[in-house]
């Protein structure tokens, strides 16, 4: 078996997906343990890996480089002599810098290995309705696969994040000033990066008095600019607590390791609670379970519509406009109530 003893793995974005290639660096610390091990990522959503004890270098690159700092790229990379690349990107710009450090094939040393993102079969699901995806993999699982394919045996495919002490004494202080106890609250993600991807903000609103009235403090998490948590937070005042835009990606994932359970559309926010081992309800509409996204904790629920729409799903991330005639059909039709009762609740004293 190849033992390489320079390992650079390529993951630039985005937030979810880096966090989904969490157990890349772990299982392949596990087969090499010898072995240096570098993550290529970007600026800003490369901080989410900050302190992972299995990285012994992240080199965090512009998302939007010039020419002449992607060569410079390059040409430190070049002089780092690596001897194995993990491309899990797959993007331009990453078969670029294989294709560069590799003068495109002539050079046997570094080896590639690279996911397949199964692309073409996403689109066939989307456009024909052809399944090919049925009882498949996790993105997290197939990512994990070329290093399976070369070192037969077990791999973890559980995330894993690890704020460190600054970002522990900001969530603490936090805590503290709202009066929260671990395990003692609701964390809610009402936002998503792309509006096809949103439950509607009146269930929200629905599922938070519901919440309330059940005596549970309730947390709203996300992205700053994100007007679904200020609507919310307007409506019901004290009675929430608004932490959206507030926190950094670990810090997040922090705050959402104290949380009794997560509610949140298919977004990143999800991820950063399982990879903290907090159990999620992920509410899917335009995309689905096959595409590799779904919750992994067995705590966990993917809520999805019981309605038969031909429609769907009908986008790969959520992009684009609907196209059912009663708009968001996917997701209007899942009621507040389905959400509280996948929570399984007592209700607090």
């Amino acid at each position: 078996m190849h033992q390489p003893k320079k390992i650079l793995i390529i993951r630039f974005s985005s937030l979810g997906d880096l966090i989904l290639t969490s157990p890349i660096y772990r299982e392949l610390r596990k087969t090499y343990p010898d072995a240096h091990l570098t993550l290529l990522t970007s600026l800003g959503f490369g901080d989410v890996l900050d302190n992972n004890p299995h990285l012994d270098c992240i080199i965090k690159h512009p998302r939007k480089e010039s020419f002449l700092e992607l060569n410079q790229l390059i040409q430190n990379l070049e002089a780092e002599k690596f001897d194995l690349i993990y491309d899990a990107h797959c993007s331009m710009r990453s078969r670029w810098i294989v294709g560069r450090l590799t003068d495109f094939g002539i050079k046997n040393n570094p080896i590639i290995w690279k996911i397949s993102k199964r692309t073409l079969y996403r689109q066939m699901l989307i456009r024909f309705g052809w399944n090919h995806l049925k009882n498949g993999l996790s993105q997290r699982e197939q990512w994990l696969l070329p290093l399976k394919q070369q070192s037969p045996g077990y791999f973890d495919a559980s995330t894993q994040l690890f704020p460190g002490k600054k970002e522990q004494a900001r969530v603490d202080k936090l805590m503290r000033q709202h009066g929260l106890e671990p395990g003692g609250f609701i964390a809610m993600g009402p936002s998503a990066s792309q509006p096809l991807k949103c439950w509607p903000l009146s269930h929200f609103r629905q599922l938070t008095q519901m919440l309330i009235d059940s005596k549970w403090q309730i947390v709203l998490v996300g992205g700053p600019d994100e007007p679904e948590a200020e609507l919310l937070e307007e409506e019901f005042k004290n009675e929430i607590i608004n932490c959206a835009g507030q926190l950094s990606p670990l810090e997040s994932a922090e705050l959402l390791r104290c949380a009794k359970y997560l509610v949140a559309n298919d977004t990143s926010l999800v991820h950063l609670a399982e990879a903290m081992g907090t159990p999620s309800t992920a509410i899917f509409g335009p995309t689905v379970r096959e595409f590799g996204y779904a919750p992994f904790l067995s705590e966990s629920q993917l809520v999805e519509t019981k309605m038969s729409l031909r429609c769907r799903p009908c986008s790969a991330n959520g992009s684009g406009l609907c196209k059912n005639p009663e708009t968001l059909a996917c997701l209007d039709s899942i009621s507040p109530q389905t959400i509280f009762k996948s929570l399984n609740l007592d209700q607090k004293i």
